[in-house]
């Protein structure tokens, strides 16, 4: 008889996948005479009492939004929530989507990572590669290798812009980074009424059921999810990661919600600001002597405004106070599953924002957010007559920037700013079974990079040093678990810098340096303003001349932390860097595009730049004797693009110039049975820029002989950049590109292949060009 025998030992979570064990049992000549061991086959198991983790992030809500940290909009779920654990009253982000998201996921700053702006920014430089290198693994990453169930739900705008196909390369998206389950969108906005949703690595049809809403769809999801991952009973713990829409434009909620805030906001911004501010000193948020900063110089008295403006703003303003109303109903349900299903206890909840309030909606806010990215504006008038739509599928609404100044109270300026407006969020975290204080509040100053470390503190975990054979770069984040038991306890944290698009902050020990910077000047001319944060929690009282060496002391430690992080090229460009001519693209252009029904969505960013350009679009189609209809080939949406269909026997074209107009043309005959070519070519004439369109001269084909033509459209230069909705063939998902139809509108004849053929290069100043405002 011969056997061996190996003893286990503690497996280095250093290193993820760890080496296999050696195999424990013994081998004799037989199994009568043997010992199994399993342990070498099976995954690693979560150290002992590794609590479920559930992040729930919010969108663009800011510090004074939230009714627990003393907003004017009803969330009393998340104002429970807040009851049964902490509330945290310093605590950052960067103040804009992606680099916040990437920060919160890996631990380290966003330009370490690559993400100084949002993807569809990204630059040819490492801090802003727009794409997550693999030696910074996320914590989704960690947590599955180390036994955890890892799920990820709604937005993820962490792909590269060149992966938005379904092509991929997938190997930035949610599932092969981590999360063994997604569902959600991609990008940095959808519409919530028909949002462009993906599911795991692939792209899924837009639900249709009356009254869907993408929030409910959300949770619905996620407590499925979880209930199945219970179900099987594998007692591995679970990482979700519950990203929601709300409340980023475009600001959509049922009608219920919107209309219970009517007439609320009628004091106007700056008594809100006032209101807001003495609600926090009530709740302990902020100390009595805290003062509220001036209004900024971009938005205008209350009480300068006409009835007009202040009709068209307090509706905006009702719209997002009910689609963060609704997200808090929807959060009530998820919280009550997991109550149902016996998890509280054990589960580490943390809720956040990944900025500040939006001042995207500029002066007016909007109710189409694609009219400004196309330097086209609505009028107050204009909106006026939309004020009973706004919050529905018929309107993409943001409010103006007066409203953001309000939800960021006390602070200044908002989202995309490094003043205290744009990178303080409010933190709630709740796990009753390790944290003993309820309804508490803790000032140390936090940043959310400090969010994996925590995780992994509170997992048991260390940090690892190699995954998947990738030497990993350092946390740079520290943990904020001390903080779980101790109110007095200083702050662990010694130094945070800042960058956004151009304008720079540091925090050290307790003061703040910040400067803004306006687009397009000289940095040189760039004015540092200083504050004592641990005293002026508000950044109220700058005090830069009163000590010029303290001031200079944090300039030098910004370009300490800015070399070691990555930080410059500092680049203060927005839409410009998308429409850069040398960036890489998602696909490469061609002259000749052939496209199959039943295809995925092709996302502007990879389809063909048809917008301003000479095209041809040519449907090979079969129609039965009793007829067919449907859509042939469209692109955008509702609130702009083109569709090509057949119905009531003719082919039609209609060009969706903004949701300003429709411009259509009909076939001069009906289009008989049998087999055909129907197509569209677009002839432009002239070129505009501010508005931004083409015009030009549409002619209808069909077997190449003219049955149509239309002169004169408009021609926007880009459709649906930020929403993804491009290139679809034998149907329209999503929302209707004409009023003439509904979707699906899904061709009933049969379409052979669709040929796109375009005259001239890819336009990066057309579909390329994205609204960096917008993310």
């Amino acid at each position: 008889m011969t056997s061996r025998k190996h003893n286990h030992s503690t497996p280095d979570r250093t290193v993820l996948p760890p080496e296999p064990s050696a195999f424990g049992g013994t081998i004799g000549e037989t199994y009568q005479d043997s010992v199994p061991d399993w342990t070498p086959a099976l995954p690693l198991v979560a150290p002992e009492g590794a609590p479920n983790v559930l992040i729930i992030l919010l969108d663009d809500v800011g510090f004074g939004q939230l009714g627990c940290y003393g907003g004017p909009i009803e969330t009393p779920n998340l104002d429970t929530l807040a009851s049964t654990g902490l509330r945290y009253n310093n605590f950052h982000t960067t103040a804009l989507c992606s680099p916040s998201r990437a920060a919160l996921l890996t631990g380290r700053n966003h330009h370490s990572v690559g993400l100084a702006a949002i993807t569809e920014a990204a630059t040819g430089f490492p801090g802003s590669y727009g794409s997550i290198p693999k030696s910074a693994a996320t914590v989704a990453e960690v947590l599955k290798q180390n036994g955890y169930n890892t799920m990820a739900l709604g937005k993820w705008h962490l792909t590269p812009y060149t992966a938005y196909t379904a092509a991929g390369p997938f190997d930035r998206w949610p599932v092969a980074v981590g999360f063994e389950k997604f569902y959600g969108f991609l990008g940095g906005e959808t519409d919530q009424w028909a949002p462009l949703l993906v599911q795991d690595n692939q792209f899924i049809e837009t639900p249709t059921r009356p009254g869907y809403h993408l929030t409910e769809d959300l949770v619905d999801r996620t407590i499925t999810y979880i209930r199945d991952q219970q179900q099987a009973n594998t007692g591995r713990p679970f990482f979700t990661y519950l990203a929601l829409g709300a409340c980023h434009s475009p600001l959509h909620a049922p009608r219920e919600f919107v209309d219970k805030y009517r007439g609320r906001f009628a004091q106007g911004w700056d008594k809100v600001r006032e209101e807001v501010l003495a609600r926090q000193k009530v709740l302990g948020l902020l100390p009595e002597s805290a003062r509220l900063t001036p209004r900024d110089p971009a938005v205008s008295a209350w009480s300068d405004l006409s009835e007009a403006q202040k009709a068209v703003y307090c509706r905006l303003q009702e719209a997002f106070a009910g689609m963060l109303d609704h997200a808090d109903h929807h959060i009530g349900r998820l919280l009550a599953a997991l109550d149902e299903l016996g998890l509280r206890d054990n589960t580490l909840i943390l809720v956040a924002s990944d900025n500040g309030a939006s001042q995207e909606g500029l002066e007016h806010g909007v109710t189409n957010t694609d009219r400004y990215r196309n330097f086209n504006p609505e009028t107050v008038e204009e909106m006026t007559l939309l004020l009973d739509q706004v919050g529905g599928p018929e309107t993409d609404p943001l409010y103006p920037m007066g409203w953001s100044l309000a939800g960021n109270a006390p602070f200044k300026k908002w989202k995309q700013d490094t003043h205290m407006g744009g990178n303080t969020d409010a933190l709630i975290i709740s796990w009753p079974a390790r944290i003993r204080a309820r309804g508490a509040i803790r000032n140390q100053y936090h940043h959310i990079i400090d969010i994996v470390p925590t995780l992994l503190e509170v997992g048991g975990l260390p940090e690892p040093t190699s995954v998947n054979g990738v030497k990993q770069m350092p946390v740079q984040g520290v943990s904020l678990a001390y903080t779980f038991d101790d109110a007095t306890a200083k702050t662990r944290k010694k130094v945070q810098y800042y960058e956004m698009l151009g304008s720079r902050a540091l925090w050290s020990d307790g003061w703040t340096a910040v400067a803004w910077h306006k687009k397009g000047t000289s940095w040189d001319e760039d004015r540092w303003e200083l504050y004592n944060t641990d005293v002026d929690t508000t950044e109220f009282d700058d005090v830069a001349a009163k000590h010029p060496e303290k001031l200079q002391q944090l300039i030098a430690l910004w370009e300490v932390e800015a070399r070691k992080y990555q930080v410059r090229p500092l680049d203060d460009r927005r839409y410009e860097r998308a429409a850069d001519p040398g960036r890489p693209v998602a696909a490469l252009p061609r002259e000749r595009y052939t496209f199959y029904t039943g295809t995925s969505n092709l996302h502007p960013l990879a389809g063909p730049a048809l917008l301003g350009k000479p095209h041809t679009v040519t449907a090979f189609v079969s129609l039965p004797d009793a007829g067919a209809e449907g859509v042939l080939a469209c692109f955008g949406g509702a609130f702009g693009g083109w569709t090509l269909f057949v119905q009531e026997g003719r082919l039609h074209y209609v060009h969706n110039y903004l949701k300003i107009e429709e411009y259509a043309v009909s076939s001069t005959r009906v289009v008989p049975a049998g087999q055909h070519r129907l197509g569209v070519r677009f002839t432009p004439t002239g070129k505009h820029l501010k508005p931004d369109f083409s015009t030009g001269d549409v002619v209808l084909l069909m077997d190449d002989e003219q049955v149509g033509a239309l002169k004169g459209i408009k021609m926007g230069a880009m459709y649906s950049a930020m929403t993804g909705y491009g290139l679809l063939v034998g149907r329209n998902t999503g929302t209707a590109v004409s009023s003439r139809y509904q979707v699906p509108f899904v061709f009933t004849g049969t379409l052979e292949k669709l040929v796109v053929d375009v005259k001239g290069e890819r336009d990066a100043e057309g579909e390329l060009r994205l609204a960096f405002s917008q993310e």
